[in-house]
């Protein structure tokens, strides 16, 4: 009698991959795998990864193979939505990945889709190799034990403008000049990159990067890369020229492009850039979102013959697959995206929308501990505790939302969970692990790793304290995270773009504006701070409550309904209107 294994997903069309006795990574895996003594095969998927469903559909549906694996191996299915963690230390190069593991989590192989015949061969090959050779596997798993990457820490003079320019040139040396975008195919959105190029278009003033960047934009939105029928971004192109893409639409990639876009829109008024806006958040709004709880699902699945079909026929047939999970990483980064939109649409809707979702993120989701689960499933509780990307993400949002609404709660609870980033992630020569060990580390999760991406996100982030904060203790968390990668950055090549991006930040005056007042009352001074041609740039609201505060700052306590413009530690007069505060901008700037 076959077993069903109801909590994995499988392809939506037809195969057998269920018959294969499925494990999640666990405890009990592991200790199943050395009681029996078989070597593990991990599978990492994905509920959008189009070869997933294919090995679903070929290898793991071939008799002779699911029976090879029941026999002599511990299955292990890991979704890389849910387990980045996981993925980030066993990926073999995509998805899906074949790794195949001794029992106490140590690579013996590994590959991606491996079609019937050599699935079927490196099944055999690998149970016999572990079977005949287990004194050099075990000799080679004890050498790999609490192996932790080195870094060399730089020091501080070391930060400086010229690391900046060899991202940018690692950028323009990749960008396809005849259609936008970066590299060939397939093609990629890049978002990290549109990021820094729009920062660094306008923190110095280089036309050429605004130019790549709406190039790009262009190309995808044009192209085959955007669903002019329903709207949104599909996850990247097959082809050079954005013609054809691949159909699967991402939360996380609409979280940067729609930040990208807000930006633009607000900065260039260009019709085609709002145009965009609009319609990729109708369709997060309407199939992504979630009206009774806020959180926004991960993924919409690929269709190629649906997504080629126009609206009255597609509104004929069932739509693609929505994988419901909400992944707090992306939901964050979602939130953030939907209070810049807000801003640059003047559409307070989406701003109560993205305040919504982190209040949901804030009541559903937190541990005892103050830090956010990964995913949680319709109806469902919080799952898997401790992940670094979660963190970054949200704190970087919960900043977005105090800039563009002004609520207090969201400085505090950043302020909150800054602290518990440091207590459970920090690192002792800076930066922190993408892990808190929270949870059982099992096999090479015990290695412990600082990855670039998500340490410049919380750099950033920290630097943005700072200034809301007036707090330098911050600005040294950040400047200890930006030495740890500045002799290796430059290895990353384009993957650089956080790093370089909060670096530009670490080393421009911080610039700020105060409001001190309540949330309605500086309102219109709100819109005028943003209205400032500044390229980076804090702003807080003060409660007028807060003598602390306003005497840390120096403010005067009987001033009520103004702005401060404030470049390092000198301010400018208190602005009584949009007109003074600008007028104060220039004064100071000048």
């Amino acid at each position: 009698m076959t077993t069903q294994h109801t909590e994995f997903h499988f392809s939506p069309r037809p195969n057998r991959a269920n018959e294969i006795a499925w494990r999640e990574w666990s405890d009990d895996a592991f200790e199943r795998a050395r009681r029996e003594d078989k070597p593990i095969l991990l599978a990492i998927s994905a509920v959008w990864c189009h070869w997933c469903h294919v090995m679903d559909e070929t290898s793991y549906s071939q008799p002779s193979i699911i029976g090879l694996i029941n026999e002599r191996y511990v299955p292990v299915r890991v979704d890389n939505d849910r387990r980045p963690d996981v993925n980030a230390r066993y990926n073999q190069g995509g998805w899906p990945t074949t790794a195949f593991l001794t029992p106490d989590g140590s690579l013996l192989a590994g590959a991606t889709y491996l079609p019937p015949e050599q699935m079927q061969g490196a099944l055999e090959q690998v149970a016999d190799f572990y079977k005949n050779n287990r004194a050099e596997i075990e000799k080679r798993s004890v050498e790999l034990t609490g192996r932790t990457r080195q870094y060399d820490v730089a020091d501080p003079s070391a930060l400086n403008k010229d690391m900046i320019s060899r991202v940018m040139r690692e950028i323009e040396d990749n960008y396809d000049a005849e259609y936008g975008g970066f590299g060939t195919a397939p093609k990629f959105p890049m978002v990290d990159v549109l990021e820094l190029l729009l920062q660094e278009y306008r923190a110095a003033g280089e036309q050429r990067y605004y130019d790549m960047l709406a190039h790009t934009l262009f190309g995808m939105t044009d192209g085959g890369m955007y669903d002019h029928v329903e709207g949104g971004f599909f996850r990247y192109s097959t082809t050079r020229d954005w013609s054809v893409p691949h159909f699967e639409k991402m939360t996380e990639d609409h979280a940067g492009l729609l930040r990208v876009l807000a930006a633009l829109t607000r900065t260039t008024r260009n019709d085609r850039f709002r145009g965009t806006l609009i319609s990729a958040l109708e369709y997060i709004r309407t199939v992504l979102r979630d009206p009774q709880t806020g959180l926004f699902a991960g993924s919409q699945d690929a269709d190629e013959e649906y997504y080629a079909l126009p609206l009255e026929e597609r509104r004929a047939r069932q739509a693609p697959y929505v994988d419901r999970t909400s992944y707090s990483n992306w939901t964050a980064a979602i939130a953030g995206a939907f209070m810049r939109s807000a801003d640059a649409l003047d559409d307070d809707r989406l701003g109560a929308e993205g305040e919504a979702t982190l209040d949901t993120l804030h009541d559903r989701l937190r541990d005892a501990d103050g830090l956010l689960f990964h995913f949680i499933e319709p109806g469902g509780s919080p799952q898997v505790r401790g992940l670094l990307t979660d963190q970054a993400a949200y704190l970087r949002a919960l900043l977005d939302a105090h800039e563009f609404g002004g609520q207090p709660r969201f400085l505090t609870r950043a302020r909150e969970l800054a602290a518990a980033i440091e207590r459970h992630f920090s690192a002792e020569d800076g930066g922190f692990y993408d892990h808190a060990s929270l949870e059982q580390t099992l096999g090479n999760l015990t290695l412990r790793d600082r990855p670039l991406a998500d340490n410049a996100l919380l750099a950033e982030s920290f630097l943005r304290l700072a200034v809301l904060e007036l707090e330098p203790r911050y600005r040294e968390v950040a400047q200890h995270a930006l030495l740890l990668y500045a002799k290796t950055y430059e290895g990353a090549g384009m993957f650089a773009a956080p790093y370089a991006r909060a670096l530009r930040r670490y080393l421009t005056p911080a610039a700020s504006v105060a409001l001190v007042g309540s949330v309605a009352k500086t309102s219109s001074l709100r819109e005028a701070a943003h209205n400032l041609p500044e390229a980076i740039l804090c702003i807080g609201t003060i409660d007028p409550g807060d003598l602390r505060t306003l005497a840390k700052r120096g403010f005067d306590p009987a001033l009520h309904s103004v702005a401060y413009f404030c470049r390092e530690e000198r301010c400018a007069a208190p602005a009584l209107t949009a007109a003074d505060l600008r007028g104060a901008y220039e004064a100071l700037t000048a």
